[in-house]
């Protein structure tokens, strides 16, 4: 069992980057106006803070949303009588889990809805972060163009 825990811990922190807004263009960007300005202008300074806070909130909040999405989804998917899912489907198979329940159990199945209340909050949380972090890092493209050239 541990082995499998493992594996799916290790399985999700590589599916983590795929779900999390690909920031790889616009770090060369930043990089390539950077070059070109004084860098140890406050202009500049601030910019790097902002790329760097833009960065590291997607990459903690899409490990610890993802965690707690995928324990949720899996919790509904399991009271309901369904197979943990793949990161890829939880949502969904769960969504259409509780339109067509293989229990009939009430109480299994409004604990179920209470889940999947609750899991779209947090993915509703997830989509504002990842919104929030590109908003940032459009705010340190923007900070890097303002900064002196060398």
């Amino acid at each position: 069992m541990k082995f499998r825990t493992a594996s799916a811990v290790i399985a999700l922190v590589f599916a983590v980057p795929s779900w999390a807004h690909d920031f790889s263009a616009d770090i060369v960007k930043f990089n390539s106006i950077a070059a070109t300005k004084k860098l140890d202008s406050e202009p500049a300074i601030a910019a790097k803070l902002a790329l760097e806070r833009a960065q590291g909130e997607i990459e903690q909040s899409d490990v610890k949303m993802v965690l707690r999405i995928r324990s949720m989804t899996n919790t509904g998917l399991r009271t309901l009588g369904e197979q943990p899912a793949f990161l890829t489907s939880e949502f969904k198979r769960l969504e259409a889990a509780l339109a067509n329940p293989k229990t009939t159990d009430a109480t299994k199945i409004a604990a179920a809805k209470e889940i999947f209340a609750r899991l779209s909050v947090e993915m509703r949380v997830y989509t504002d972060l990842e919104n929030m972090a590109v908003e940032q890092m459009k705010q340190a493209l923007q900070l890097i163009e303002s900064a002196p050239g060398k």
